[in-house]
Formats: C-alpha cells, sequence, structure tokens
C-alpha cells in the first residue's frame, strides 16, 4: 500500500513538474488549427509534448540526476553554453516571458482594459519580492492550485462539450493536423525541464524509498509513476484540442493566451469563468517564480562566478523577461519557433541514445545531436 501511495505522489509530482502556462495554451491552437481531425492533432502533441519528456526524465534518472554526467560528451564548455542556452529560453527569453503573457490574456477577462506592460510590471514586482526571499508561498500555491486547475478544467471540459457542437472534420487535412500537434508539442519545451528538474523528482523518490536496494527498485516505481503522471497530463491535452475544435469558429480572432478564459467564459458563464482566470494567473506566478529563480541562480553562480548578489541577479532575470514579454504571446513564439524546431530533434535524439548506453551499453556521444543540427539547418532549408 504504501508503494501505490508513493507511485500516486509521484505520478502527480510529474505531472505538476511538466503543467505550466504553455500547457494550457498550445493544445487548444492544435484544436483550432486540426481541421476537425483533433485524434490526430491530439496524438501529434502526446509524442513531443508527453512521451519525449518523460523520456528526458527516464534519462536523467538512469543518470542519477547529474545534467554534467548526461551531457559530458559535449565537454565542460559545451555543457555550460547549453545549460545558459536552455535555461535562458526556459527562463527570462522564453517561458518566464510567456508566462507574464499568458497571465496578463487571463486578467483581460477580469480587467479588459489592463496593458500587458502594466501587468508584466507588477507580476514581475511580486515575482521579485517572492523569488528573493525563497517565500514559501510558492510551494502552498502549486500544491494547492495543481488539483484546483485539474478540477477547473474538468469543469471546462464537461460543460464545453456539453453546451458546445463538435463540428463536421474536413475531408482532408489529417497529416497536417497531425504535424500541427507534433510541432506544437516543442513549444511547450518540456523536454528542457525535465533535465533541469528531474533531479527533484529524484530525491523525491530517494527521500521515501531510501531503504530501495539498487536503482532498479526506484527505477520500477519510476515507470509506474509515469505512467500516472503521462495519463494525466494526455488526458488534460486531448481535452483541451477537443475544446479548441469545438470552439474554433469563436476563437478564430482571439489570441491563443486568451483561449482558454474565452472557453471558460462560453462553458461556464460570467461567474465561473473568473475562478478559473484567476487560477491560470497564480499558475503563471508560480511557474515564473520556479523559472526566475533557476536562470538567476545559474547567473550568479557560474555566469558571474559570484561576482553579483542574489537579488542582482533576480532584478537582470526579471528585467529581461519584462523586455521580452512585451513582445506579446505570439511575438515570442515567431522566435522560439524556429530554435526549438532546430535544437528539440537533436536533444531527442542525444537522449535516446544516452538511455541506450545505460541499458545496451551504446557508447554515448555527441554525433547523434551534432547530425540531427546538421540535417535540420542544411537538408531542410
Amino acid at each position: 500500500m504504501k508503494k501505490q501511495l508513493l507511485v500516486i505522489s509521484t505520478g502527480f509530482a510529474l505531472f505538476s513538474m511538466f503543467f505550466g502556462s504553455g500547457n494550457l495554451v498550445f493544445p487548444i491552437s492544435v484544436g483550432t488549427e486540426c481541421q476537425g481531425h483533433f485524434i490526430l492533432g491530439s496524438l501529434g502533441i502526446l509524442l513531443t509534448g508527453v512521451i519525449v519528456p518523460f523520456l528526458g526524465v527516464l534519462g536523467m534518472m538512469l543518470f542519477k540526476g547529474d545534467i554534467s554526467h548526461f551531457f559530458n560528451c559535449f565537454g565542460k564548455k559545451g555543457t555550460f553554453i547549453f545549460s545558459l542556452i536552455a535555461l535562458s529560453l526556459m527562463g527570462p527569453f522564453g517561458v518566464l516571458a510567456r508566462c507574464l503573457t499568458v497571465a496578463h490574456g487571463a486578467l483581460t477577462m477580469i480587467l479588459p482594459h489592463i496593458s500587458l506592460p502594466l501587468t508584466s510590471l507588477i507580476l514581475c514586482s511580486i515575482i521579485f519580492l517572492l523569488t528573493v526571499r525563497k517565500n514559501k508561498i510558492v510551494t502552498i500555491l502549486g500544491s494547492v492550485l495543481t488539483p484546483f486547475l485539474l478540477l477547473a478544467i474538468t469543469a471546462i471540459a464537461f460543460f464545453g462539450v456539453y453546451k458546445g457542437t463538435l463540428p463536421t472534420a474536413a475531408a482532408i487535412g489529417s497529416f497536417d493536423a497531425l504535424k500541427t500537434g507534433f510541432f506544437q508539442g516543442y513549444q511547450t519545451m518540456d523536454l528542457l525541464a525535465a533535465f533541469f528538474f528531474s533531479g527533484f523528482i529524484i530525491k523525491y523518490l530517494h527521500d521515501r524509498f531510501p531503504s530501495a536496494p539498487e536503482d532498479k527498485s526506484k527505477l520500477k516505481i519510476f515507470s509506474k509513476s509515469a505512467l500516472v503522471g503521462a495519463g494525466l497530463l494526455s488526458i488534460v491535452y486531448v481535452a483541451l484540442v477537443c475544446l479548441g475544435w469545438i470552439y474554433h469558429a469563436t476563437l478564430a480572432s482571439v489570441p491563443p493566451q486568451e483561449m482558454l478564459g474565452v472557453i471558460a467564459l462560453n462553458s461556464l458563464g460570467a461567474l465561473a469563468a473568473p475562478c478559473v482566470c484567476l487560477a491560470v494567473i497564480f499558475a503563471c506566478l508560480t511557474t515564473a517564480i520556479v523559472l526566475t529563480s533557476l536562470f538567476a541562480d545559474f547567473l550568479r553562480t557560474e555566469v558571474t562566478r559570484s561576482k553579483i548578489g542574489n537579488a542582482p541577479a533576480i532584478l537582470i532575470t526579471l528585467t529581461i523577461g519584462f523586455l521580452v514579454s512585451t513582445l506579446e504571446f505570439a511575438g515570442i513564439a515567431r522566435f522560439l519557433c524556429p530554435v526549438l524546431e532546430t535544437i528539440y530533434p537533436a536533444l531527442i535524439a542525444l537522449t535516446i541514445v544516452n538511455i541506450c548506453n545505460k541499458f545496451w551499453g551504446i557508447k554515448a556521444s555527441h554525433w547523434p545531436f551534432t547530425l540531427t543540427i546538421l540535417v535540420k539547418l542544411f537538408a531542410f532549408r
């Protein structure tokens, strides 16, 4: 019974790790673009938004959470450069800035006339205060918001399907739907999250199962937990893709970051929708705090070698995030998309090779990563 509870709690921890602001946006976008082939659209995003990130966690489990060891084939300098690029994309140049725009999109359902710069400035101030003090409110909000968001999405999905009508699928475009879902899964950037956040899951398993005689025991528990976490994430994605198609006509001129709020308004009504929007705002806030802390710590310890303090590092991080957020959600996606479409397949190839190295002794090398990058740059121009 104790192991079963550990499996379930670890599964929920995995789900929480990958359930961020982008996970509420991109599946709905897939639904609006899938021409009714929402099953294939869902399959595409499940491949790159669920299976690939969980492969990343498995790889890090096999390497005991040591990111330097996982990327050892690049050497010390290569690992530093990769970490800097990855944390920049997850932090102020990507996901952090995107969190600010998604929170603004939700806030406009309550305060329609508030501007993006003002919202970003307010949120950055709150993030600075909570991050610099290492406030425990992040842990409390995270533990409360995950089940609340799941409940809210369940309500939106149920009433959205009940009140909406599933339109007929187009006769053509099934492959396009699969491709759209596949590439939108890149945008979640959850494979990058797996590399840097897996240590929390590994420590969580170790602390709660210290008596395991071998790593195989923990790997077995992780495998079962992964099914729980991946199952929850898959259900949410399929539900959001379906809602995107049901309401695609209503969402035609709605920015991606506001789509969930519009669906909530149509399915739950004017009174319930603001509660959902507030939950989205707080979810974005907690994600942003974690990413701010992660990038600021790397900036302080690895880039400047502790020449700046914690507060200045956080301030620099948030200043960049604020400036990038003014590009709006679509603007951020425009410069992130080509970067992710180039590096994501290479990271997938490297992850698979590293997993094969641990299971079957295949030699780890940077060549799968390098060759995939070269093929992408020169063969698909």
